[in-house]
């Protein structure tokens, strides 16, 4: 036993901080940040349905997904369809436990006390985008695809290669927030529980893309009973409003 104590006490520092994190006790939850907020907010209410604590970590979906391939432990991932699919083809994540949860489209913001600039037609948007010094958005998220497509339909893709600024998970919007980048590019979910961001609307429906969400159980959840308990909550009316409060749209299963 005290072999294994100094053992611990040495590799410390090089184990990984996702798996260290963890709470044997708690129900491990692997979520995108898009769904970050509600999941916050909705907490009590998911704890109480559970019967237990919840461990949450949030990242980008895809560096989720990589954590989880190279071993992390969870019980639930709340990811982009076609990844909940990709576990599940890994045999990370059970077969058959995935229901689609929500979607949500890409929005523009700025930090508070920028006049205002309306995003709601291609030429308004283009001209927002054309206006800015800086724009952020994130390296590995889900939006990237939609913005630099939208740069593309917009005819402003070389235009916009000397103002953006790729950024790591979640980071972009307090980079706006701080006065650091003129405007942010991302989650509507994301823009929306940023305090010091203002938000100018959601990208023109010509060049908006939804991102979708999904969950599902691990093949080695601790505690399925628990797991399944956290998947039904993702289907109630309360949850569905807790997503429209923060710019989401619920998705029937």
């Amino acid at each position: 036993m005290r072999s294994l104590f100094y053992a611990l006490i040495v590799a410390g520092p090089f184990l990984s901080p996702y798996v260290v994190a963890q709470d044997s006790a708690a129900l491990r939850v692997y979520s995108s940040n898009g769904v970050r907020i509600v999941l916050e907010e909705m907490r009590p209410q998911i704890e109480a349905a559970i019967g237990k604590p919840l461990s949450f970590q949030f990242s980008t979906a895809r560096t989720l997904v990589q954590q989880l391939t190279d071993g992390a432990e969870f019980d639930v991932a709340v990811l982009t369809p076609a990844l909940i699919d990709e576990l599940i083809d890994a045999g990370r994540v059970a077969a058959g436990s995935r229901i689609d949860v929500a979607r949500v489209g890409i929005g523009v913001g700025a930090r508070q006390g920028t006049p205002a600039r309306s995003v709601a037609t291609p030429d308004e948007l283009r001209s927002t985008l054309l206006a800015a010094g800086s724009v952020a958005f994130g390296a590995n998220g889900q939006s990237r695809q939609t913005n630099e497509a939208s740069f593309a339909t917009l005819g402003i893709t070389d235009a916009m290669r000397a103002k953006v600024r790729l950024t790591g998970p979640g980071e972009a919007p307090a980079l706006v927030a701080a006065g650091e980048v003129d405007l942010v590019l991302t989650l509507i979910s994301e823009l929306l529980r940023e305090p010091g961001v203002q938000f100018f609307g959601p990208l023109p429906a010509e060049v908006q893309a939804y991102i979708r969400f999904a969950a599902g159980t691990s093949a080695g959840a601790h505690d399925r009973a628990a797991a399944a308990a956290f998947i039904r909550v993702l289907s109630t009316a309360d949850f569905a409003a807790a997503l429209e409060r923060h710019g989401l749209e619920p998705v029937t299963p």
